[in-house]
């Protein structure tokens, strides 16, 4: 008689436990209207990349598989493939709740808006 098991792996690639994870090259950009972290992922797509954000820690992770074609053998094998991921420590003056991200061709996009209260604001200066 099986076990069912209480969890349940929802990764389109599991994650071999003895597996090295990448840490993926990234660009950080500051604008008046919040940050942008753009990430390389090669070879991972929407089905295999998630962000989260818990107690001010964004966490980017992704997945790439090496499929080669049937009827080929491999002679050599330069891109990488496996697990990304990488954490970022977020600071008060951003608003976790409107983060958005989107993923194309490899590159992730993580737009984190700035609260409002920490915008810069000018003020009109009178005579």
């Amino acid at each position: 008689m099986s076990e069912e098991k209480s969890i349940r792996n929802e990764n389109p690639f599991p994650v071999p436990e003895a597996e090295t994870i990448t840490v993926p090259r990234v660009d950080i950009r500051e604008s008046a209207e919040g940050f942008t972290v753009v990430a390389d992922l090669p070879g991972a797509d929407e089905k295999s990349v998630e962000a989260t954000v818990q107690n001010r820690v964004l966490t980017i992770e992704g997945w790439a598989r090496c499929d080669k074609p049937a009827g080929q053998e491999s002679l050599g094998q330069e891109f990488g493939y496996g697990r990304y991921r990488r954490d970022f420590t977020l600071s008060d003056a951003v608003d976790p709740d409107r983060i958005q991200a989107r993923v194309k061709n490899g590159v992730l996009t993580v737009a984190i808006p700035k609260k409002e209260e920490v915008k810069a604001r000018k003020i009109q200066v009178t005579g």
